[in-house]
């Protein structure tokens, strides 16, 4: 617990001594680290949108291609959801 109050009035003494330049530093490294982090966040967003649209593009096709494998399976049996004899298909 000593340790703690000790390294806790020394940073205190530290920051005060040195805030003009700490003030410095911070004037000159905030702005560049803004906008670094602006454009960070532009290609992160940029990478989001472009992941999801290849999503939406694969989920597209896979519903389109189980609609049509539905349908094709629904032709087969007479469209009844019955099974009306092994010669179903021929009477088309």
């Amino acid at each position: 617990m000593l340790g703690f109050l000790f390294g806790a009035i020394a940073g205190g003494v530290a920051a005060y001594m040195w805030r003009d330049n700490i003030r410095g530093y911070l004037a000159r490294r905030v702005p560049n680290m803004r906008e670094k982090a602006a454009e960070t966040l532009e290609t992160v967003g940029k990478g989001a949108e472009d992941m999801l649209d290849r999503a939406k593009s694969t989920l597209g096709t896979n519903v389109r291609a189980g609609q049509q494998r539905l349908r094709s399976a629904s032709g087969a049996s007479g469209g009844s959801g019955t099974e009306t004899g092994s010669h179903s298909g021929d009477e088309r």
